[in-house]
């Protein structure tokens, strides 16, 4: 590639200055969060109903709510956008290097002020997604369990964490404020006039271009940003179908990723990671700033960028759980057959699988229920009461009645792990219009 081409193209790429855009998001995001803060209720018992009403009965309380929802979300995407135009262009070359770890840092507790965010709801979508990002988190080695209690106040998701994470919201974007301070807003000494003048045009360019698509978001695709309030939190009822967070696909996909593969040294490589990102411009020390002139940084880049975009749409394929139930490939019994169903109606598939089929990747694989061999008497003992077995699990205990209980053994059981024989078949047209056999 041309010098002059490869200049062309990283001036048009990297020329967009995101500072007003940002500023006029967190405006936004603070401003409707105020708002919010005078109606919601944060009681475990209340929560859900109040912000319901607010959303209902308060004029314009929907609009307020999908403008701090969107508005959270664009936030982030204009601080990745910033933080990926500085690296790229080399500008933290150039700058204090201070502000490109304050720029870091305001990423990542914009990421945390949006999942704290994402609970207070206490909706069955913002309830069962918190859990399955803390159990995720609690699978790190060597303290992700005590970081997973403390964020919880405990072993479950209660009142107590309704109060923390409504606490640390607050305290964050607080936080969050003084860091974006700390950005000198891409300008440095010695800059010219006329400089600084085409760069605070861009900006204003930026800044109403990110209000036309915040516009769109908010009247087009609200609920892809903000809690549809479809049902009230039922802390023992897995529902069907929900999906994390969006910036949160990645970094769940990426955790059981490294816990699984590399269970031991999974800790040192996150924490590796974190450290060179945060402290990249004492560790690069290259002064060359046009990135085709930087291999080792386009490259690891890119890197980023295809792992970011492999897991995401991972973690959007594994939220598509439960669509199907596996059977094994022959007649079954009656009571295999109803088991399946139960298996179904309590949607088990939220957190396990079947050889490695038909649910998430949360729990154990169940067709190895017969090689642990389990009696269908301990299997129905652990779903009534599973923290009798393992006092440290998220699953919680079913209420279900004994026939089925013993029909949902029947159906674990009737997996053969050596042999390995199944098919699938469609949740719907299971529990629909049943099967012939």
């Amino acid at each position: 590639m041309s010098p002059g081409l490869a200049h062309r193209i990283e001036k048009a790429i990297f020329e967009s200055q995101f500072h007003p855009a940002i500023w006029g998001v967190l405006a936004l995001t603070f401003i409707s969060g105020v708002f919010l803060m005078v109606y919601y209720v944060p009681q475990f018992g209340q929560a859900f109903s109040s912000v319901e009403r607010l959303n209902e009965q308060v004029p314009f309380g929907w609009m307020i709510r999908r403008i701090h929802g969107t508005g959270g979300s664009f936030l982030l995407i204009l601080l990745f956008l910033h933080l990926a135009k500085i690296f790229y262009g080399g500008d933290y070359k150039v700058q204090r290097p201070a502000a490109w770890v304050a720029g870091v840092l305001s990423l990542a507790v914009a990421v945390w002020v949006n999942f704290t965010g994402f609970f207070l709801p206490l909706s069955q979508h913002s309830f069962w997604g918190t859990a399955t990002v803390l159990s995720h988190l609690s699978f790190i080695p060597y303290g992700g369990s005590f970081f997973a209690d403390f964020i919880r106040g405990g072993k479950e998701l209660g009142g107590a964490a309704l109060t923390r994470f409504y606490s640390m919201h607050i305290g964050f974007a607080a936080l969050l404020f003084i860091l974006l301070r700390c950005d000198p807003g891409g300008e440095w000494d010695g800059e010219r006039a006329g400089e600084k003048d085409r760069r605070r045009q861009q900006g204003l360019w930026t800044a109403w271009f990110t209000a036309a698509l915040l516009l769109g978001a908010i009247t087009f695709v609200p609920e892809s940003f903000s809690d549809p309030l479809r049902e009230a939190v039922d802390p023992l009822s897995n529902p069907g179908g929900i999906f994390l967070p969006w910036y949160f696909l990645f970094w769940e996909e990426t955790l059981k990723f490294f816990t699984r593969a590399y269970p031991m040294l999974s800790p040192v490589l996150i924490l590796s990671f974190v450290v060179f990102i945060l402290f990249l411009p004492y560790i690069d020390r290259n002064p060359e700033r046009r990135i085709f002139l930087r291999p080792v940084s386009f490259g690891l880049g890119i890197a980023v960028l295809v792992a970011w975009v492999y897991f995401s749409f991972v973690g959007m394929a594994n939220a598509r759980y439960g669509e199907k139930i596996v059977l094994p490939d022959r007649n079954l019994l009656v009571s295999e057959m109803r088991g399946a169903r139960v298996y179904l109606e309590k949607n088990c598939a939220y957190c396990h699988q079947i050889f490695g089929r038909g649910g998430r990747r949360e729990g154990p694989d169940l067709s190895g229920v017969q090689l642990r061999n389990r009696s269908p008497e301990w299997i129905q003992r652990f779903v009534l009461n599973p923290r009798i077995y393992q006092p440290g699990t998220t699953m919680p205990g079913y209420e279900i009645r004994l026939e089925d209980l013993e029909a949902l053994a029947a159906y674990l059981l009737s997996f053969d792990p050596q042999k390995q024989i199944f098919r699938t078949v469609e949740r719907r047209r299971f529990l629909d219009l049943g099967l012939n056999h």
